[in-house]
């Protein structure tokens, strides 16, 4: 393991060196696994002396991006390493009207059949959103009686689950319920586990190994929420809502685009990791399924309770945030999956200057950053086989494609690591090194 990560460049606090020095040690035990090749000739005996080559050719952390497919884009964020993506999926932008979707401009906008040529692991967002603002939300929605909403979102999502299910890995069946900037449709609470059953049952019917996931903006702000997310997530839980993954917006220490700008609550990275604690279940995983910082100063004095530990946001410091955002995430065992939020500046922006790629796709010192610490956690190597045939192969959890031996004689093969675990595996070459 590397220690010389950008991360520690920060101005961490002594609780984060301590937590940052955790993670150094953690993040290959958690993180790692191992897997034996025990490589014989034909009659079953070792071969010795044998090269093992391998390289790591897939994540399983997902490392996703939200942003509208764009060929060149996408080639920059696959370059550095990205394997996932988010789709936009608001109900305005999908079924404006009753029975009228909008398949032909989502197709050409996020064109989900082109992102899952590329191999990339998608995320159904926002369809079940209740903003009251950004048009996400059509007015038949809204004044949908509450005792026909499940209805009519069971309708909803499954038609998109028929749709699109097969490109899809991950479907959220609600997106911040209950947050004060989200209740554009008051409703109890058993209301609220009523719609997420019925999205939930409407994936299922429909792509049935798809994942679902709640996702919650409260590892981002002050709590603000009428019902607060773990009550909410017990209220599942005691329902029997099916959801695997529970999704949090990290946009600590932050500011958007807008005018005036939102400014988001700061945080250490101690703080952040507590929170996240707060959301760890049995069975279920976490996704940091929104993240990103600015690489550019507020254009308004912020109020006097944000303070950001670092000081003002340049593009180095967007840099080294990063790095050791990464870094901290990936050392927790239940973090599935890592998203950055509008990794492109321009109109399409959340954060003030969050993205990893200016306006015109020319790279940040964040990009760069990225793809550097994608390449420090990715394994490759080689090794030979011991007088018992054996060679142990140990990396980070993926996929990994394997060379034994060489020549026409040598065999490649793909194979697993999966984290914590050791597995084993037989060759046989008719082989003499």
């Amino acid at each position: 393991m590397q220690s010389d990560w950008r991360g520690n460049q920060l101005n961490l606090s002594t609780r984060d060196i301590l937590a940052w020095e955790k993670a150094e040690q953690e993040i290959e035990s958690v993180r790692g696994g191992h897997l034996i090749l025990r490589v014989v000739n034909a009659h079953g005996q070792p071969l010795a002396g044998v090269p093992v080559r391998h390289e790591q050719i897939a994540h399983d952390l997902g490392l996703g991006v939200h942003y509208p497919y764009d060929p060149a884009a996408y080639d920059a964020f696959q370059e550095v390493g990205i394997n996932a993506a988010t789709l936009w999926l608001g109900w305005s932008h999908v079924q404006p009207d009753p029975g009228r979707y909008n398949w032909g401009y989502l197709e050409r906008v996020w064109s989900p059949c082109e992102m899952d040529k590329r191999g990339l692991r998608l995320t159904a967002h926002a369809l079940n959103w209740f903003k009251p603002g950004w048009n996400v939300l059509p007015d038949y929605v809204k004044n949908t009686p509450i005792v026909d909403l499940p209805k009519r979102v069971y309708e909803h999502c499954g038609r998109i689950a028929q749709r699109w299910g097969r490109y899809i890995d991950v479907f959220e069946i609600v997106n911040e319920p209950f947050w004060a900037e989200a209740q554009a449709i008051e409703m109890p609470l058993e209301d609220m586990v009523r719609i997420c059953h019925a999205a939930a049952l409407a994936i299922r019917d429909h792509a049935p190994d798809a994942r679902l996931q709640v996702s919650f903006a409260e590892v981002s702000r002050t709590p603000s929420y009428a019902v607060r997310p773990k009550d909410m997530l017990n209220a599942l839980d005691e329902a029997d809502v099916p959801y695997d993954i529970v999704g949090l917006h990290s946009f600590e220490n932050s500011y958007t685009v807008t005018e005036p700008p939102t400014f988001y609550r700061t945080k250490s990275f101690t703080g952040i990791l507590q929170t996240l604690r707060q959301y760890t279940r049995p069975g279920k995983t976490v996704s940091i399924s929104a993240l990103a910082v600015p690489s550019a100063p507020s254009t308004i004095k912020p109020p006097s309770r944000f303070k950001p530990p670092y000081g003002e946001w340049d593009e180095e410091l967007q840099a080294q945030y990063i790095d050791a955002a990464y870094t901290f995430f990936y050392a927790q065992q239940e973090v599935e999956s890592i998203t950055w939020w509008c990794p492109v500046d321009g109109h399409l922006s959340l954060i003030k200057g969050g993205g990893l790629l200016h306006e015109d796709l020319s790279q940040k010192p964040a990009f760069a950053t990225l793809r550097d610490w994608v390449a420090r956690h990715t394994s490759k190597g080689q090794s030979y086989t011991d007088i018992e045939g054996k060679a142990q192969i140990s990396g980070y959890a993926g996929n990994y494609g394997i060379s034994i031996g060489s020549g026409a004689q040598g065999r490649a093969i793909e194979r697993r690591i999966e984290a914590r675990m050791v597995h084993d595996h037989t060759v046989v070459l008719d082989y003499a090194p």
